[in-house]
């Protein structure tokens, strides 16, 4: 039982490298030869101001221990800094992040807001890629996309 807590703990250092991660949950179990990390059980991962919430956390790596794909399900929440200082925060039923793609899709009930101001996102699937700086909602018949911004005017 040893080594695999000592195998995840390198897996996540190596993740963030000069960051610390913290990692606070019921359960974490990885299979080194399958390149998957399962978390679960009131999952709460903080990385500096960003924090995740969820009750299971999925990692894929590659053969070099590698993140490729980050899955969150259940009751998924976050708060994020982007690098511009907005932070944002959101939720949904499943979130999954592509490092390769820079890409995250929420899904279910997805929801994104960033903190102390209006602009909001809200729809069944919500696609935010950070490195082509695209985004795209889907809604349902019942429940469209929506999207609620603040039209900011600065005079020069």
């Amino acid at each position: 039982m040893v080594k695999p807590i000592v195998w995840v703990l390198v897996l996540l250092g190596c993740l963030y490298s000069a960051e610390v991660l913290e990692i606070s949950a019921e359960k974490i179990y990885t299979n080194q030869n399958k390149g998957e990390t399962k978390i679960s059980g009131h999952v709460e991962i903080q990385k500096q101001q960003d924090l995740l919430r969820a009750d299971e956390v999925l990692i894929n790596t590659d053969s070099q221990r590698k993140p490729l794909k980050y899955t969150a399900s259940g009751n998924v929440s976050f708060r994020v800094m982007l690098q511009d200082g907005k932070i944002m925060q959101g939720r949904a039923k499943k979130v999954i992040y592509d490092v390769i793609k820079d890409e995250y899709l929420l899904v279910g009930k997805a929801y994104v807001q960033e903190e102390g101001k209006p602009n909001i996102i809200k729809g069944d699937e919500i696609m935010l890629n950070k490195a082509i700086g695209s985004a795209s909602v889907v809604g349902t018949k019942k429940k469209p996309a929506k999207i609620t911004f603040s039209l900011d005017q600065k005079s020069e």
